[in-house]
Parts: structure tokens; C-alpha cells; sequence
């Protein structure tokens, strides 16, 4: 066998063929796991975007910002400042508790007040967190709610999804603008739907629950994740590589002792008894020489051959033995 026929055995082996597939899917799924990982990056560094341009901005008009009350609120104008005049509606049913709020590893509530604009249309607002009571699953000393007409500035966040679950009465288990009116019995056409407010400020100052901190701008973790994931998808293959790379260098290591132990044979005819012509006794056992001679060559445990062995020169009293010999002859 040839060694480019060879090396075409092992490339195209049962072994290397199930590597290959098994490289393939462990290959697809760290780059994807990776790009799992880049879109968490990017999602992260849109909203981290978002929130610097928006955060610290003056506070526009809510009807600049959300011209329709029932459209969603869109991703660019998240955390964005706006102004409004009313009033809060302090009756005793309007003001609700979101549950399950944590701030500095406490549990607690958020305070949910609706706040009705000189125009009529209506924000729910958060005014801030509420620790819990230690003996009840109910806001502890919770601030009053100011009356009367004020200025407030709000920050804009996406309403959160509703929760198929009732809560205790003066709860909620989530910031759902449309839930929340159908729950307070308000008119739903002029609530913002799309959006609740996170409060900033209130003109003239009252009293408040704790306001919330403002949010997260790190990036995290993820790109690194991705980078570590691709690179871990450049693993596999090369280690499929550096696996037929030793298989390539055993082949070439088995065709090199091969060729060493074959060496040795080819001189051994070379090797045999050099006999002259007209020695009939040199002439009878030259063959069994040259058999020794091989046999020797093979059975020598490092395959190293024989030297050759030369015939001795004979005397002139042997010559002349053979001579009165082959007289007595008939």
C-alpha cells in the first residue's frame, strides 16, 4: 500500500467521518451559543444607550413624547422625562401597592397612584418603594399621597406584562396600565396604556416612599461569553487536525521501520561465500553457504547482516591429496 493510499484509509475511515460529524454539531453549537451571547451584548448596550441619552434630559410635554395614549411606548423614548399638571386621584381605592418590588436585597412594594393631567389623560405613576411589614404581606407606613394640583415629572417606562393572577385587595402583581384602570374602574380611553411613569419630582415637594434607584448602564459579561464560546468552536476542529496529524506521523514512523528491516536482505546474495571456480569441494557447498549464509542474516535479532565469510586458500599438500585421489578413481 502506497502512502498517499494510506493516508486516503485514515482521512476517509469510519473513525475519522463520525469525528468529523461530531466536530461539526459541537462547532455549531458554541457559535451559537456565542452569537446567543453577542445579541444579549447588544440588546444590553442599546438599552444602556437609550438610558444616557434619555435619563438626565428635560422633561418634555407627554403629549411630545406620546402623541397617542394607546400606542406602545417606543424603545427610544424609554426613561424619557415629562411633564405634567393635575392631580393624583387620592381617593382610598386609587392608590395600589405593586408586589414582590426589591430595592437593596429587601422586598418590598412600589406605590401606583393614577395622575390625571389638566388635558384628561391619565399616567400611572409610581411615586417610589415601600418596605414590607414584617407581620403582614402589606406596605409598611406607607407616604400619603399629596392632594391638590401639582407639577410632576416622570420618567417613561414600557408597561409590563399583565399576570394571570388576582391579587389581595389594594395590590397588584404587575405595572399594567390597562389592567390597573379596568381594576380602579377608569375610563381606559384616556389612560396611557402603553407606559407608566416613574417618578422624578413633584411641585410643591411632599413627602414620598423611597425613590427608585436609577437603572443599570453596565454591559455585563456577554461579550467576553461570546469570545470564549467561538473560541471554544475553534477547538474542536483542531483537534480533529492534531488527531489525524499523529496518525499520520505513526504511518510514516511504522513505513520507516519497515524500510530499515528490509534493507538488510537485499545484499545478502552479494553477501555469500566467494568461492573459486575450480574448487569442486568450495563448488558442492556453496549452496548450503549461501543458505547459512540467509539464514544467519534473518535470525540475527537486531537485523543487522552477517559479514560475509571468504573462503580459505588451500595448501599444496591438500592439492596434491585430491590429485592421488581422483588417480585411484576408475
Amino acid at each position: 500500500m502506497t502512502d498517499r493510499s494510506a493516508r486516503r484509509r485514515i482521512l476517509f475511515s469510519r473513525d475519522t467521518l463520525l469525528g468529523l460529524v461530531v466536530v461539526l454539531l459541537l462547532a455549531a453549537v458554541c457559535v451559537s451559543l456565542g452569537l446567543w451571547q453577542f445579541g444579549r451584548f447588544e440588546d444590553k448596550r442599546d438599552r444602556a444607550a437609550v438610558i444616557e441619552e434619555n435619563y438626565d434630559a428635560s422633561a418634555v410635554p407627554l403629549a411630545e413624547a406620546m402623541p397617542d395614549p394607546a400606542a406602545p411606548l417606543p424603545d427610544a423614548q424609554v426613561w424619557t422625562p415629562v411633564e405634567m399638571q393635575g392631580s393624583y386621584c387620592t381617593d382610598p381605592g386609587c392608590v395600589l401597592y405593586v408586589r414582590n418590588r426589591q430595592l437593596g436585597g429587601e422586598v418590598g412594594f412600589w406605590q401606583l397612584v393614577p395622575f390625571r393631567g389638566e388635558d384628561g389623560t391619565t399616567l400611572m405613576i409610581v411615586r417610589g418603594w415601600v418596605p414590607e411589614d414584617a407581620d403582614a404581606s402589606s406596605p409598611a407606613d406607607p407616604a400619603p399621597v399629596p392632594e391638590g394640583t401639582l407639577t410632576v415629572t416622570a420618567r417613561l417606562r414600557t408597561a409590563e406584562p399583565v399576570l394571570d393572577r388576582v391579587p389581595p385587595e389594594g395590590q397588584a402583581h404587575s405595572v399594567n396600565p390597562t389592567q390597573i384602570a379596568s381594576q380602579l374602574g377608569l375610563d381606559t380611553d384616556a389612560v396611557v396604556i402603553g407606559a407608566f411613569g416613574e417618578l422624578a419630582q413633584e411641585q410643591p415637594a411632599a413627602d414620598r416612599p423611597q425613590p427608585l434607584p436609577a437603572p443599570e448602564t453596565g454591559l455585563g459579561p456577554h461579550l467576553s461569553y461570546a469570545f470564549q464560546w467561538w473560541i471554544f468552536a475553534l477547538f474542536f476542529p483542531g483537534a480533529l487536525i492534531f488527531r489525524l496529524r499523529r496518525q499520520f506521523q505513526d504511518l510514516a514512523a511504522e513505513e520507516a521501520e519497515t524500510a530499515a528491516g528490509a534493507t538488510p536482505g537485499e545484499g545478502d546474495d552479494d553477501a555469500a561465500v566467494a568461492i573459486a571456480p575450480s574448487d569442486p569441494h568450495a563448488a558442492a557447498t556453496a549452496p548450503a553457504s549461501r543458505t547459512a549464509a540467509r539464514t544467519g542474516a534473518r535470525d540475527t535479532a537486531d537485523h543487522r547482516p552477517r559479514r560475509a565469510v571468504r573462503a580459505r586458500r588451500r595448501g599444496q599438500d591438500e592439492e596434491e591429496e585430491d590429485a592421488l585421489i581422483d588417480q585411484q578413481q576408475p
